[in-house]
């Protein structure tokens, strides 16, 4: 069988004269990435700040009422919720004879502000494990940034794969398809992006057999003194259900011979 060499090059060329679909792909996946990035970057800066109790309603069911001294108030000052910060209770409590210290992050204005260092706050006390009664835990929740970086990069990986199949096909042909003639239908030109000319490539409609179909090329020499009605060289599919424009200059680059 046929066995044409490829390069990246080669795949780079077949991409680049899509550059809607590449363009596209690419800022979806980098998107996703840039998302990702400073969002790992906010809760690894939140991580030592920011306490969180992971089994609070095990506790909360399970452990046993006490009594903590209040020793510390610090408010969270980078997150404001309508002109409040969350506060980040530090008590302390007896456990197996020993003092031992706790935090709790909690968002009740209501309540919080009339506490003080000092006060005797109720706690529930699981293994060493306290969290205060009366509070709900505050957790600094980012979810929804996750849910919106994963939707840009599920769009972004869809894409990349509609383009990957794309260019996949033709790259296939150019391995093993068969050296064939057609006939020249029409040729339409598209002039890709603005100003810099990214992705210019013309269309080839043209018919083998009784196949009516197109082929998307960058080189325009392949059509120079060619008019409609003419013939030009395309590779066809070993089951000759597929086929796209021979690439002159691709053959050239990697000394392809013609059988």
């Amino acid at each position: 069988m046929i066995h044409r060499k490829t390069n990246f090059k080669t795949i780079w060329q077949r991409a680049k004269i899509r550059p809607i679909l590449l363009l596209f792909a690419f800022r979806g996946i980098t998107s996703a990435l840039l998302l990702f990035l400073p969002m790992g970057l906010v809760m690894n800066s939140l991580g030592d700040r920011f306490p969180f109790v992971e089994n609070a309603e095990k506790i909360q069911f399970d452990g046993e009422n006490e009594n903590a001294v209040l020793t510390n108030i610090k408010g969270i000052n980078n997150i404001m919720i309508n002109g409040k910060n969350p506060q980040i209770l530090t008590y302390e409590f007896d456990f197996k004879g020993q003092k031992k210290e706790s935090k709790f992050s909690v968002f009740e204005p209501d309540k919080t502000d009339f506490l003080k260092t000092g006060d005797i706050i109720p706690i529930k006390n699981l293994n060493g494990e306290a969290i205060p009664t009366g509070f709900e835990q505050y957790t600094f929740n980012m979810n929804f940034m996750y849910y919106i970086a994963g939707v840009v990069f599920l769009i972004g990986f869809i894409l990349c794969y509609l383009l990957f199949s794309k260019v996949n096909k033709e790259i296939a042909l150019y391995k093993t398809g068969k050296i064939m003639e057609g006939k020249i239908v029409a040729i339409s030109h598209n002039k890709g992006f603005t100003f810099t000319k990214f992705g210019s490539s013309m269309d080839v409609h043209y018919e083998y057999g009784n196949k009516l179909t197109k082929s998307r090329t960058n080189n325009f020499a392949l059509t120079i003194n060619k008019t409609i009605g003419e013939s030009i060289k395309i590779l066809v599919s070993q089951d000759g259900n597929s086929s796209c424009l021979y690439p002159e200059m691709i053959a050239k680059a990697n000394g392809w011979k013609e059988n």
